[in-house]
């Protein structure tokens, strides 16, 4: 991470103060960016003009969010997504936080692992090896991911639920909080409880925002 000043987009979810602080920690100088309205306004806001051609990161949690507000900075001119970890997070040496991804306070990620593009692993998450998390995931604060989990683009795992070794979590999934996943949820189901089971499946409209608008990766 530089020591560039960097801005925080798409600030209208608190969640932005935990950004906001992980940036603080580190000694980095920041403003939010309130693209849509309804932001607190006792964060540092700045208008989008004349920061643009700095780094950003997002401000919200959720993956549907992440994934429309990611491309949202694209639109509005904003082009060099960062990666932000928070300093007490652990990240294994050989794993990849690509850019745009956010780690929150006492995160842990093992080895081999790929954290994907806008991605967000919420406040003491555990990230087994040789996971995939896709772009605009997000992880919930306490959940466990054991190894070789792929989370795929858009997915969301909830506060304290567990996936077990080398189960795939479908593009567009939710996995409800405390949930404890033994098999592969297919895209866009919705699934709960110990063992999860399927409420059900929504079907996904997406019509863009399925991959990084900075990059192209899913």
């Amino acid at each position: 991470m530089s020591d560039e000043p960097i801005a925080i987009f798409a600030v209208a979810s608190p969640y932005a103060w935990d950004v906001l602080e992980s940036l603080r920690r580190r000694g980095r100088a920041a403003v939010a960016v309130d693209n849509i309205g309804g932001a607190d306004d006792r964060l540092p806001l700045a208008e989008a003009s004349g920061i643009m051609d700095g780094p950003f990161t997002l401000g919200l949690s959720s993956a549907d969010g992440r994934a429309l507000a990611a491309a949202a900075a694209s639109r509005a001119g904003f082009d060099r997504p960062e990666a932000v970890i928070d300093p007490t997070a652990t990240v294994a040496s050989t794993a990849e936080v690509r850019h745009g991804a956010y780690l929150n306070a006492g995160v842990v990620v093992a080895s081999h692992t790929v954290i994907g593009c806008h991605a967000n692993v919420n406040r003491s998450a555990s990230v087994g090896h040789d996971c995939r998390i896709g772009f605009a995931a997000s992880i919930g604060p306490g959940a466990t991911l054991a190894g070789s989990v792929d989370v795929r683009t858009r997915a969301f795992i909830g506060s304290g639920a567990v996936v077990l070794p080398g189960v795939v979590i479908g593009r567009g999934a939710i996995v409800g909080a405390g949930a404890v996943v033994t098999k592969d949820v297919v895209a866009g189901a919705v699934v709960t409880g110990n063992p999860a089971k399927v409420v059900k499946v929504e079907e996904l409209d997406w019509a863009e925002e399925e991959t990084c608008p900075h990059c192209g990766l899913a």
